[in-house]
């Protein structure tokens, strides 16, 4: 099984867990905070590794055609494009779950 196919099932399994009946208490959304941090700091570290491959790309895109012959190398620079928007909006994702999850570590329930 790819590892995008296992993040997107644990990404299922926590959807799941947080759809449940019953209204979860800070201790187990804390928890699901850190899983959510753990997951998203996963999927960037995915993102990284395209990134890498595209890159090799890049060093020689006159190898690169499309479907009628011209040269790929104007689609070759929106997909680069793309994937550093894709990388800073995993970033961004990251931080604010990082956020979330130390602004519920700082909660309990009330005496």
């Amino acid at each position: 099984m790819s590892t995008a196919r296992v993040l997107a099932a644990a990404a299922r399994e926590v959807r799941r867990t947080l759809r449940g009946a019953r209204t979860p208490g800070v201790a187990e959304l804390r928890d699901t905070g850190w899983e959510v941090t753990q997951l998203i700091g996963e999927l960037t570290d995915l993102a990284a590794l395209p990134a890498e491959h595209t890159a090799h790309h890049s060093a020689d895109p006159g190898r690169l055609r499309l479907p009628d012959g011209a040269p790929g190398t104007a689609g070759l620079a929106h997909a680069c494009r793309e994937l550093a928007a894709l990388r800073r909006a995993l970033r961004t994702a990251h931080a604010a779950a990082r956020e979330y999850y130390t602004a519920l570590s700082h909660l309990g329930p009330a005496p």
